[in-house]
């Protein structure tokens, strides 16, 4: 099995390997993006400066962080923490889901292979720098179940890609605005940024020429980008995980 990527030190905080030239290539021949402004968003995608604010979190709102109820489910706590908990879990199911990906895509095309192992880098990345930031307070490592995919058909491991990525893009919209960490917010917006454009490149290895329109699985009925609550996350990413988790303590919908 081919090695992960070295990450970089963890005083410096890591940073987001630069997103593979074959992926600009394709955006830019196959979705027809020729203008500078385009342009200029895809260059973006190249690299990001992700590094953990230091000191971790400044544990604004409340203090608790995960615990394990006495049904055995893990609780992701509250406030910053239990949000940032969330957002670890799906870094965790991202990095296992590409990771099994790659192991399973032997017999795929070079290009394939090479899409898959660069989400896989990159989440680990964002899963490694979360768990740095959470310290104590972040959830256990997770096992997870992804018998319901399979993963001798591309398309159907590209279509999971995509709603995994969606999922977290979701995440990362609909809480930010609970989020009271100031650094964490700007974290987040860096980390946000990156879920959409792999839930988009996901999209396009299925679909190379389809064009960005409302009911695009990223753009809700408004035109505006997906944004989920936490009950909502948990829903949707829970069936692959086999650990329950509990977001109890997180924000929900006022009913």
């Amino acid at each position: 099995m081919e090695k992960l990527n070295t990450l970089p030190d963890a005083k410096k905080g890591p940073s987001v390997p630069a997103i593979p030239s074959v992926e600009r290539r394709m955006f830019l021949r196959n979705l027809g993006l020729a203008s500078a402004s385009a342009l200029a968003v895809l260059t973006s995608c190249a690299k990001e400066d992700l590094a953990a604010p230091q000191g971790g979190l400044r544990r604004s709102g409340a203090r608790i962080g995960a615990t394990v109820l006495p049904d055995g489910s893990i609780d992701l706590g509250e406030g910053d923490i239990g949000i940032t908990n969330m957002a670890y879990a799906l870094e965790q199911l991202e990095v296992a889901y590409y990771s099994t990906a790659y192991e399973r895509s032997a017999g795929w095309s070079e290009m394939d292979r090479k899409v898959i192992r660069e989400l896989r880098d990159h989440e680990l990345v964002h899963k490694e720098l979360l768990k740095t930031l959470l310290g104590p307070f972040a959830i256990p490592e997770l096992e997870f179940n992804f018998s319901a995919i399979d993963f001798n058909n591309r398309n159907a491991v590209f279509d999971a890609a995509q709603k995994f990525e969606t999922v977290g893009t979701g995440a990362y919209n609909g809480s930010s605005k609970f989020v009271q960490d100031l650094e964490l917010i700007k974290l987040s917006g860096k980390i946000v940024s990156i879920e959409a454009r792999h839930a988009t490149l996901a999209r396009h290895m299925i679909l190379p020429e389809t064009k960005f329109a409302i009911a695009h699985e990223l753009i809700d009925a408004n035109g505006l980008d997906v944004a989920y609550f936490p009950d909502e996350v948990l829903m949707k990413a829970q069936p692959f995980i086999k650990q329950k988790l509990s977001g109890s303590k997180l924000p929900a919908p006022i009913m």
